[in-house]
């Protein structure tokens, strides 16, 4: 959806061989170096699902996508599967098969029922009983991961590394038949609004549709599709941020509200294509390349405008409205900072979604504090988390940004925001795990140069020295509400 390197470099004079787009999905496929629990006895106690038990789930197989009903309920409290009552009674989850388009087969037994001590017209009755529980039990992946007692995106998901990633992904999806079906509301009026390297970007009547091609063997836009294990990251992080809207201590509104997440199958429909065509100034691939029985995971998020860059194209931005912006982001990095030890960390004008709104005024909260300050007529969004770091609940998320040593050759006089990859490498001094906050505060005074070099605002100049010496979002929110 936001621009990537690649693009900046190919529009500029100096432009660099080889240079790779951001993807959209996390660099590693190894989810044990991207979530890092600092209490191993504990990460032990979590690691009790067998793996042979969920391997073979896979949901090109095992799911058939007639059915669009939820796939997990957003809850900690999951009823077990749904099998007869019997303390003696086993579930044999390492039997479990999977044909195509079938549910898993699981069987039960009951030993019982071949005691030596029964009675002959009691052991009867437990061999009728027996040939019943030995027919098949058939239950959805879903169902498996409930009697797993795999709660979603609680400790026990995020840490599992014997999870398949496909079935920690499923568990966070509602399942719809295909795109087609998904975006029926919006048939008449489905449009084309953004792109990046992980796949498009449509517009119904309110709701944006992200849609991204996962798990297949074709590369689109010449990179490969996103791995089960990134898009169930990136949507854990976005549902962490997401909920900071609703929250009372650390409330961040600027962040992009999720309303759902879908995983479906299919072709790619006429609709979305003709809406592909009709968007101008495309850099990807038509997807129709994609081949019939192509996964997808869509993330439904509420509109929240265009993309900063664009915006101060098209419109005079003033100096209280760029003030705003600065703030409005500053808050909600902020609460971020404090719940979650949040970074960023790709915070370009790209990933900042700008909509005129009639509300005076945001309301913001840190450390149970409130924060009001005049919208003057935009709101500010912050989109796309896919190099963000983030810790919760003793689960570390991040990625490591040495393995990507391309992003710190952009020229930065070709675009500022080469230069501020660089900053933070020496913030953080290599160590990508580490909470190092200086990141957000880079971005920040990033978004005031790009703003000003439209606006050429004293005020804003002003504001950018108030804030450089400051080593994070919360400590610089307050000197920014300062200097109004």
């Amino acid at each position: 959806m936001a621009e990537s390197p690649k693009n900046i470099e190919e529009n500029a004079s100096t432009q660099q061989q080889n240079f790779s787009p951001v993807p959209f999905s996390l660099v590693h496929s190894d989810f044990s170096s991207q979530f890092v629990t600092k209490d191993t006895s504990e990460h032990n106690e979590m690691q009790e699902v067998s793996e042979k038990n969920l391997e073979s789930c896979h949901p090109s197989a095992a799911l058939p996508l007639e059915d669009s009903t939820s796939m997990m309920e957003v809850s900690t409290n999951y009823s077990p599967v749904d099998v007869p009552e019997s303390n003696e009674l086993s579930l044999e989850l390492s039997k479990m098969s999977v044909k195509e388009n079938s549910p898993i087969k699981m069987s039960c037994t009951n030993d019982s029922a071949l005691s030596h001590n029964m009675s002959p017209e009691k052991k009867g009755e437990q061999l009728v009983a027996q040939e019943k529980l030995e027919q098949p039990l058939e239950i959805s992946i879903e169902e498996a991961v409930r009697e797993e007692k795999i709660a979603v995106l609680d400790r026990s998901l995020m840490l599992a590394t014997t999870i398949p990633s496909y079935t920690k992904l499923l568990s966070q999806c509602r399942r719809v038949k295909d795109l087609y079906t998904l975006i029926q509301p919006d048939l008449n009026c489905i449009k084309k609004i953004g792109e990046g390297s992980f796949g498009e970007v449509f517009m119904g009547q309110d709701t944006v549709y992200k849609i991204v091609p996962v798990g297949g063997e074709v590369e689109i836009n010449d990179v490969e599709q996103t791995s089960f294990e990134n898009a169930f990251q990136e949507i854990a992080v976005s549902r962490k941020l997401s909920d900071l809207a609703g929250d009372q201590v650390q409330m961040g509104k600027a962040f992009c509200q999720l309303k759902d997440v879908v995983f479906c199958k299919g072709v790619y429909p006429d609709v979305l294509l003709k809406a592909w065509d009709d968007f101008n100034g495309t850099e990807n691939q038509r997807p129709d390349i994609l081949p019939e029985e192509q996964m997808y995971v869509v993330l439904l998020c509420k509109y929240s405008g265009v993309q900063l860059e664009e915006y101060c194209e098209k419109h005079k931005l003033t100096p209280d409205q760029a003030h705003s912006v600065v703030r409005q982001i500053c808050c909600s990095l902020a609460a971020a900072e404090q719940r979650y030890e949040f970074e960023h960390r790709d915070l370009h004008w790209g990933n900042v979604l700008i909509a005129e709104t009639d509300m005076e005024h945001v309301e913001f909260t840190q450390d149970g504090k409130t924060y009001i300050l005049r919208s003057h007529g935009l709101l500010a969004t912050i989109i796309d988390f896919t190099f963000s770091r983030l810790e919760t609940e003793g689960c570390l998320n991040y990625v490591d940004l040495e393995q990507e040593d391309w992003l710190f050759q952009g020229d930065a006089k070709a675009d500022i925001q080469f230069r501020v990859y660089r900053d933070m490498r020496a913030a953080c001094r290599k160590n990508w795990a580490k909470f190092t906050p200086k990141t957000n505060l880079l971005w920040l005074l990033y978004l005031i140069d790009k703003m000003n070099i439209k606006i050429r605002s004293g005020k804003l100049r002003k504001l950018k020295q108030l804030l450089s010496s400051c080593k994070s979002a919360s400590i610089a929110l307050p000197i920014a509400f300062r200097s109004l």
